[in-house]
């Protein structure tokens, strides 16, 4: 697409600013935790969440807390969220199971690791 930014140029402006800890994506629609070292800039994590319409249905809660060291914590949950009373989303999700019990869909599971999450980083001053 004319004017978008490539993998590199999108690191290096939000590594160009010294507050940033974190970006949030979920395009992949896979949980995936992946350390950023920018060539320019500093470094920060990237978090990336699975889709609410595909399989696991999760969301991701973030809480960030200064740790009173010269670092700042970052802890990333994955959430199942319900669907009683919901018959929309029950189907959303039926659905999404036979897809990837079938082999047509893929699992967002994404490695374990990259599930619940506590990571640090260099607290910005």
């Amino acid at each position: 697409m004319p004017g978008a930014l490539g993998v590199e140029a999108w690191q290096a402006l939000v590594g160009g600013y010294d507050n940033v800890l974190l970006h949030l994506a979920g395009h992949t629609h896979v949980h995936r935790v992946t350390p950023v070292t920018p060539s320019g800039g500093h470094a920060y994590w990237e978090v990336e969440t699975s889709a609410l319409s595909d399989y696991p249905h999760q969301v991701r809660v973030i809480e960030i807390w200064d740790e009173d060291n010269g670092f700042a914590a970052i802890r990333g949950v994955a959430l199942d969220y319900a669907v009683d009373d919901d018959p929309v989303a029950a189907e959303g999700r039926r659905r999404a199971v036979v897809d990837v019990t079938s082999g047509f869909g893929r699992d967002g599971s994404g490695a374990p690791s990259w599930r619940n999450v506590e990571l640090s980083i260099e607290r910005p001053d």
